[in-house]
C-alpha cells in the first residue's frame, strides 16, 4: 500500500498485538503499532480535553473514561498526520478481522488524484448499513473497486474498527472534536456539522472479531433513563435540532 497504516493497541495487550501483526503480515500490510491511551489510567491532562456540559447536552450521558481514552488514541494519530504532513492513512483497532480484499481496495481508493472522500469506513456496527434495504442506508455508488464498491451514504455509519482518512479529514476532526463531547466514531458520524460525508465500502472488508471483548467495556444499562429530567429534555431538544440539521444537509448534498 502507498500509505502508512497504524494499529491502536494497549501496551499490555501483547496477545492482540501478535494477532494483528500475523493477520496484517498475511495480507502484506506493514503497520505501526501506536500505544493506546488507557482511559483507566488517564491523568488530569486527559480529562481537561473533556467538556462534560456539552456531553450531557448532546450525548445525553457522561462519557466513560475508556471512551475518552479511545478518542484520544485516534486524535493522537490525527495530530501526527498534520505534524508530519501525511496525506492519507489507514487506522485500525486491534480487535478486527480483515478480508483478503482489503489491500487492493485501499490501493484503488488512493490511486486517483483528489478523491471526493475525506474518510472511508471499512466496518459498521449498524445492521441497516451492512445490509441496507432503504435508499438512505444503501447510499449511491461512487466507484467500482477490486473486491468491492465505494458508496456515499445519507446516514451515519457507527463503527471505527478500520478506516482510511485523508489529512483534511484529520484536520476537521481535530477542529470539530475539541473539546471531546462524544465517542470518536459518533463524533465523526455528525457529518451534518463536521462536513465529513459518510462513505463506506461494500462488501465490508473488515468486521469485529466476535470473541474479542471491547476494551472500552460495557456501558451501564438504562443510563439515559437515569439522567435528571432537565438533561433528558436537553438531549431530546438536541435530537430534534440534529434531525433538522440532517435534513438541511440532505437537501444541500442529495444522494441522487
Amino acid at each position: 500500500m502507498n500509505c502508512p497504516a497504524f494499529v491502536i493497541n494497549l501496551e499490555r495487550d501483547s496477545e492482540r498485538r501478535d494477532y494483528m501483526r500475523t493477520q496484517l503480515s498475511t495480507l502484506g500490510i506493514t503497520a505501526e503499532f501506536v500505544p493506546a491511551v488507557d482511559g483507566r489510567k488517564m491523568d488530569a491532562s486527559g480529562w481537561k480535553t473533556y467538556d462534560r456540559n456539552k456531553t450531557l447536552r448532546i450525548y445525553g450521558v457522561e462519557m466513560m473514561a475508556t471512551e475518552i481514552g479511545c478518542y484520544l488514541s485516534h486524535f493522537n494519530i490525527y495530530e501526527r498526520m498534520i505534524r508530519e504532513n501525511i496525506p492519507v492513512a489507514l487506522i485500525m483497532e486491534d480487535d478486527i478481522v480483515c478480508t483478503p480484499s482489503l489491500p487492493t481496495i485501499i490501493e484503488d481508493l488512493i490511486a486517483g488524484p483528489n478523491p471526493e472522500w475525506l474518510v472511508v469506513r471499512f466496518e459498521s456496527q449498524r445492521g441497516r448499513v451492512r445490509e441496507p434495504k432503504k435508499p438512505e442506508f444503501k447510499g449511491i455508488s461512487v466507484k467500482k473497486l477490486r473486491g468491492g464498491e465505494l458508496y456515499r451514504l445519507g446516514t451515519h455509519v457507527l463503527g471505527f474498527g478500520a478506516y482510511l482518512i485523508r489529512k483534511e479529514g484529520a484536520q476537521r476532526m481535530l477542529e470539530y472534536g475539541n473539546p471531546i463531547f462524544m465517542p470518536v466514531d459518533q463524533t465523526m458520524d455528525r457529518y451534518h456539522e463536521n462536513g465529513i460525508a459518510p462513505y463506506i465500502v461494500r462488501p465490508l472488508p473488515v468486521y469485529q472479531k466476535p470473541e474479542m471483548e471491547s476494551r472500552i467495556g460495557a456501558r451501564p444499562p438504562n443510563r439515559n433513563k437515569e439522567q435528571p429530567l432537565y438533561i433528558r429534555l436537553l438531549s431530546r431538544f438536541q435530537r430534534i435540532k440534529d434531525g433538522i440539521s440532517k435534513r438541511i444537509y440532505a437537501l444541500k448534498h442529495p444522494l441522487g
